[in-house]
């Protein structure tokens, strides 16, 4: 390829995030036997982005939990975000990996770099499908994700809201 075509674009890969979700719940429902699949409720947040919930469903039971969400523009496909629950709730000696500060961090850093601000990376922004896909695949994978689905399936999940969910 040339030098000057996009890195990773491939004008025969256009599928829109729905309709890789829509093949995440296809394989969910393949993969369980169908006793899981994915829910997903579509949404507009308050400044006019497009959301997607995804809930996973325990067929047998009837239970659903919430797993994540994706946001991206209306009428526009990509960027695309995926909004990962967070485990704040969760005690430290209960996570495989946390964030601890040491005493006085603050208090070292430069005064150069407290004005200047720094530069914040979002790895759960997608550009195209493919990298969608990566990143669908790795949020289905964290932790945070394989314990509620667990619970589901053990029957040990608290759910709250779990019959307003609309199909």
């Amino acid at each position: 390829m040339s030098r000057f075509w996009p890195e990773g674009l491939s004008v025969n890969d256009v599928q829109s995030p729905d309709e890789i979700l829509e093949n995440a719940r296809e394989e969910w429902e393949t993969s369980s036997n169908a006793v899981l699949t994915l829910v997903l409720q579509k949404s507009e947040s308050e400044d006019g982005n497009a959301i997607v919930i995804i809930h996973a469903k325990h067929a047998p039971s009837n239970r659903t939990a919430t797993l994540f969400s994706i946001i991206h523009r209306l009428n526009e496909s990509y960027p695309v975000t995926i909004q990962p629950r967070l485990e704040d709730n969760l005690p430290n000696i209960l996570k495989k990996s946390y964030s601890q500060r040491g005493v006085g961090d603050e208090v070292m850093m430069p005064i150069a770099m407290l004005r200047k601000g720094k530069t914040v990376t979002n790895k759960w922004v997608s550009d195209t499908p493919s990298e969608f896909r990566e990143k669908l695949a790795e949020v289905f994978n964290l932790s945070v994700v394989k314990a509620t689905v667990f619970n589901l399936v053990s029957g040990s999940q608290t759910v709250s809201g779990d019959n307003d969910i609309k199909e």
